[in-house]
């Protein structure tokens, strides 16, 4: 197993997060933190951290011992990923920590980088993890996720529009799901295989999220996958790869169901 390839070095890692031009102005202008507050360490165990070919960073979840779900945008075109398990803070080297390199991983064979449609993308751990009360696996939805309910994004993201590079620790946020017609009157791009978050007021995901967990009731619902190019504290929506739409996809590459 590999080490944490940030642990006490300066950061260098970029988000490749894509960020699409709204369409007119979003509801409010209103701008508050991104990042809500800080997550109780390990209380979302299955979140990983993606470092990948020593340039990119993104996050995931762990769906088996030995499966990874993130966004194809994060491994587009990549050669390997450490991938970082069990961990909090992302800029140290933690007991909890267990560490894996991959070179085995895929994106979805109709992944498109231009309409950021099929967003997901599997990576294959060399070796299968030992789980404890740090590193456990999230389940897969078996019923969709219906708009308005309060769900839970997680990341490394940026904790703000003017802050540098990402949060050291992992940070979470509570916001509604909407509907998929006033997303799509925003970007134009939002098909059935996508989910999207109101970010009024600011609060969502940002850059250095983008792979990570869409979370509710120990279950993920979405794979961070586009914001917007005004910026995450704009309140424009989010967009998450509808994890739901791909259970069948996810069943046949790696055999995990909900």
């Amino acid at each position: 197993a590999s080490g944490n390839p940030a642990a006490g070095k300066e950061w260098h890692w970029k988000s490749p997060k894509p960020l699409v031009t709204p369409r007119g102005p979003p509801k409010t202008g209103e701008s508050r933190i991104v990042g809500g507050i800080e997550a109780t360490p390990h209380a979302w165990p299955h979140q990983v951290a993606l470092f990948i070919d020593f340039m990119y960073f993104c996050g995931g979840s762990l769906i088996s011992d030995q499966w990874v779900m993130t966004a194809a945008h994060c491994m587009d075109g990549a050669g390997f990923v450490d991938v970082v398990m069990g961990a909090h803070n992302i800029q140290l080297i933690e007991d909890s920590q267990v560490s894996m390199l991959s070179t085995d991983f895929f994106t979805h064979e109709n992944w498109n980088s231009f309409l950021l449609t099929n967003d997901i993308a599997l990576i294959k751990l060399p070796s299968a993890v030992t789980f404890n009360e740090n590193i456990q696996p999230v389940k897969l939805p078996s019923s969709d996720v219906s708009v308005g309910t309060i769900v839970t994004p997680t990341g490394w993201g940026r904790p703000s529009d003017n802050a540098g590079g990402t949060s050291d620790v992992l940070r979470q946020v509570d916001v509604p799901v909407m509907t998929n017609v006033d997303c799509d009157a925003i970007y134009g791009i939002v098909g059935d295989g996508v989910v999207c978050i109101d970010s009024t007021g600011g609060k969502g995901t940002c850059n250095g999220d983008s792979g990570g967990p869409l979370n509710l009731n120990g279950m993920t619902y979405g794979i961070s996958s586009f914001g917007a190019s005004a910026g995450c504290e704009a309140g424009y929506p989010d967009a998450f790869t509808r994890v739901h739409h791909y259970l069948d996809w996810i069943e046949s590459k790696t055999g995990v169901t909900p």
